[in-house]
């Protein structure tokens, strides 16, 4: 393997037609914990969680046979050590020598996921907030109907 695509900030792996694990860059393979021997020649559903796997059997073979290639298709790893690792999966089907191969680029996902649960946090927070100042509002509008009444 090419020691760019090797070392790429984002994993890489090539599969068979039946999904058998030909090649896998270093960068995946320290992600995940694994070495070289460890996942070649395994089937890629070794490395999906069982949500992934189900996915990955009802959406990937029919739309890469259908569009030669899948963007973005959301899928989640287990490392060696069982840790769950997010990915956003693209993919591309060739030809090579007579047989079918598909090449996959895997970006982590973590950061993202990260930023969503903030951005989560922080519309629950305004929400809260914004129903806060409804309320005082209204109590304030309410005190001064009772001031105005007074007077």
């Amino acid at each position: 393997m090419d020691e760019r695509l090797d070392l790429a900030p984002c994993g890489y792996l090539s599969l068979s037609e039946d999904h058998t694990i030909l090649t896998v860059n270093k960068t995946l393979l320290q992600l995940l914990g694994f070495d070289l021997q460890g996942l070649r020649d395994c089937h890629i559903e070794s490395i999906l969680t069982r949500s992934s796997r189900i996915l990955f059997q009802l959406y990937f073979m029919p739309l890469i046979k259908l569009n030669g290639k899948i963007e973005e298709m959301f899928l989640v790893l287990q490392s060696a050590s069982g840790t769950e690792v997010p990915v956003l999966l693209s993919a591309v089907r060739r030809e090579e020598n007579g047989a079918t191969v598909h090449d996959c680029i895997l970006m982590i996902m973590r950061r993202r996921m990260e930023y969503e649960e903030q951005i989560y946090v922080a519309e629950q927070a305004s929400k809260k907030a914004g129903e806060e100042l409804e309320r005082l509002q209204i109590q304030l509008t309410q005190l001064r109907n009772e001031l105005s009444g007074q007077l």
